[in-house]
């Protein structure tokens, strides 16, 4: 489990490393300093606050509360990796169409497409309360404390933030074998599109997309990333509340 903890730190360096050496044309528009901001508080929220959190729910309040349920779900490590990296998958593809198409969640998940660039340090860019509100967040703990085998279940969670940091990446690669099936860095560009941001909605499948209508298949990136109307970089990290206050 612990060599599974550092797969996202990993990736991270080493996708670092890869979009330094090969700069791409569709990078988007420099990060100002609020941008940073929002960047690296989206880094200590899912990489600190939003894993702690998880972490004493699963170990302190779930056998505090509810002991007989731990490891209830007989599913082996095939089954408890696929739970996470599938099913988990798809109430995330569920929540986050929710997101765009709901105006009131629309709100919270703004700040994340306010970026004026999509690359890895983009990825865990959001509102600070939008942390604890995706499903990864209040549906693993509880998942993984059912889980025979919370090992295996843990893992899919891990890969699948390896995968998030790929998708937001400014690599270009094409693999014909995977197009259709796994979102490619390009699927979630085009996701990001500035104009048109209502298509892709999938984290590790495009599967989700192309049965439910939403997939936007196209080869291209984006001319321009960041959606119209950017607010202060403090109503970005305090909203709901400040976009509410100032409504």
């Amino acid at each position: 489990m612990i060599l599974w903890s550092l797969l996202p730190l990993t990736a991270f360096w080493l996708l670092f490393l890869l979009e330094r050496k090969q700069r791409a044309a569709h990078v988007g528009h420099p990060y100002a300093m609020g941008d940073w901001m929002m960047n690296l508080s989206g880094f200590f929220m899912q990489g600190v606050a939003v894993p702690l959190s998880g972490y004493w729910l699963a170990t302190q309040f779930f056998p505090e509360i509810w002991p007989a349920a731990k490891g209830i779900l007989p599913l082996g490590i095939i089954g408890a990796f696929l739970l996470n990296f599938v099913v988990v998958d798809f109430l995330y593809y569920l929540q986050h169409r929710a997101f765009h198409k709901i105006p009131a969640l629309w709100k919270l998940h703004a700040p994340h497409h306010y970026s004026p660039t999509v690359n890895i340090w983009a990825t865990s860019r959001n509102a600070l309360v939008t942390h604890f509100l995706f499903v990864y967040t209040l549906v693993n703990p509880l998942l993984g404390y059912l889980c025979d085998r919370p090992d295996a279940f843990f893992a899919g969670a891990m890969l699948t933030a390896a995968l998030d940091l790929l998708r937001h990446s400014t690599l270009k690669f094409d693999i014909p074998a995977l197009n259709g099936i796994f979102v490619l860095p390009r699927d979630h560009h085009r996701h990001h599109d500035g104009e048109k941001h209502d298509a892709n909605y999938g984290a590790n499948f495009m599967i989700w997309d192309r049965i439910f209508g939403t997939a936007d298949m196209g080869a291209s990136y984006p001319d321009a990333y960041a959606v119209s109307g950017s607010p202060p970089v403090a109503v970005q990290l305090l909203t709901p509340w400040r976009i509410y206050l100032n409504a």
